[in-house]
């Protein structure tokens, strides 16, 4: 919710201080830049001293970094026309908060979660995260209609503090996760003989050793594109409801929030279907290939129909939420890959590819704002898209494979 905020607030936001789509997409993607210095460091923490600390650092962090941008924005700093600093190193920090959320999610599943249930552990997981994108659409309107534009910053960052307590009362501790993979090793051993499955530790394996694989290098790439693309949605998806099909803002918000709906739903069923396809004997490789394949062509022909001149708002949304709902099947693809190819070292390895996709977006956001401006359209943004979805496609077809590297 903090980070899908600003994707309504911006509208106000813009007629307030008069910025125009350029400065829009600058304001936006700076989130990401604090969001791609944390996916590294979160993960190798992760690694190393478990998920539960690391991540309830980062929720007290961006539920601060909220609270501070609201705030931030003070008369004296307005006068000194520091208004666009100060937005850019607020959100910056939110993201430096958030940043941390997804590697150590990785960590743990990596570790803890049985291979024949991970999908569905990351499918769940990850819907859990596009429903704050939902919960976001639908509570900001609202709360900007009613109180202001500054008051959802104070509203998503205070639910920080249930959210810190529940985490920390509900996840066990490392101690706790430890012992249950303990046994958990046990039992594989009494089943396959006393060979050692436990395999190296992440802190073993190098971000040298990482990056001098094949494997990691195909999901880098399939990373890179689909983030091009989500962060586009994030961002923009409410301004492209609102100026090119006309939208009013909350009919805006609403709109796409049907999108994260499919794609929620679909985060879940991915998983699902990922793990009947490997327990009815389809090899890994080929499970991961063929969902990341389904999650970039169909969308690659839905934003080639979007492109299209006289497309009516209802072919839009239909296109919007087919192209958005779909790359949610990615999550059984190249995430869950990860832990495949390095189960001890996924959150290294989540944070590592996660960094080339934040800097993917930050291009992609920064980027529309510039097209938009320049062309006055959408559509050759979702053809650029469409595009590198099919680059993205032949690249992971070609590098991807499912067995264990590290």
């Amino acid at each position: 919710m903090d980070r899908i905020c600003l994707s309504i607030a911006i509208l106000p936001m813009s007629q307030e201080f008069g910025w125009h789509p350029s400065m829009q997409g600058i304001v936006q993607s700076a989130f990401l830049y604090g969001y791609m210095a944390t996916q590294l460091l979160g993960g190798a923490l992760a690694d190393k001293y478990g998920g539960k600390i690391v991540m309830a650092a980062g929720i007290a962090w961006f539920s601060v970094a909220s609270l501070l941008l609201p705030a931030a924005i003070s008369a004296p700093v307005v006068a000194a026309g520091l208004t666009v600093p100060a937005i850019l190193l607020a959100r910056c920090l939110v993201g430096l908060g958030e940043g941390v959320a997804l590697p150590t999610m990785s960590n743990m599943i990596a570790k803890y979660v049985p291979k024949e249930a991970k999908g569905r552990a990351l499918g769940l997981a990850f819907s859990g995260f596009h429903s704050g994108n939902l919960l976001g659409l639908l509570l900001s309107p609202l709360i900007l209609m009613n109180f202001g534009w500054r008051a959802l910053f104070y509203t998503f960052g205070l639910c920080g503090v249930p959210l810190l307590l529940l985490w920390m009362a509900v996840v066990p501790g490392k101690e706790q996760q430890q012992q249950q993979l303990e046994r958990r090793v046990v039992c594989r051993k009494s089943r396959r003989g006393s060979r050692d499955v436990s395999g190296s530790s992440g802190a073993d394996v190098t971000i040298g050793q990482l990056l001098s694989s094949r494997a990691t290098w195909a999901i880098i790439l399939v990373n890179i594109v689909n983030h091009w693309g989500y962060f586009i949605y994030l961002n923009w998806m409410p301004t492209y409801f609102n100026q090119a099909l006309g939208f009013d803002l909350r009919s805006s918000s609403f709109l796409a929030f049907l999108p994260w709906l499919v794609m929620a739903c679909g985060s879940s069923a991915s998983g699902l279907l990922a793990d009947t396809l490997v327990a009815r004997g389809v090899p890994v490789t080929n499970v991961r290939k063929a969902l990341q394949t389904v999650a970039f062509l169909i969308p690659a022909i839905a934003l080639q129909v979007l492109s299209q001149p006289g497309i009516t708002p209802t072919a839009a949304v239909a296109c919007m939420t087919v192209a958005l709902g779909t790359t949610s099947l990615g999550q059984a693809g190249f995430v869950a890959n990860m832990s495949d190819i390095a189960p001890n070292a996924a959150g290294k390895m989540f944070g590592l590819c996660n960094t080339f996709g934040s800097l993917s977006g930050i291009l992609g956001v920064t980027a529309v704002g510039f097209i938009v401006e320049a062309t006055k359209s959408f559509a050759p943004v979702f053809q650029l898209t469409s595009a590198l979805y099919v680059l993205g496609t032949i690249a992971w077809l070609c590098m991807c494979t499912g067995e264990r590297v590290f």
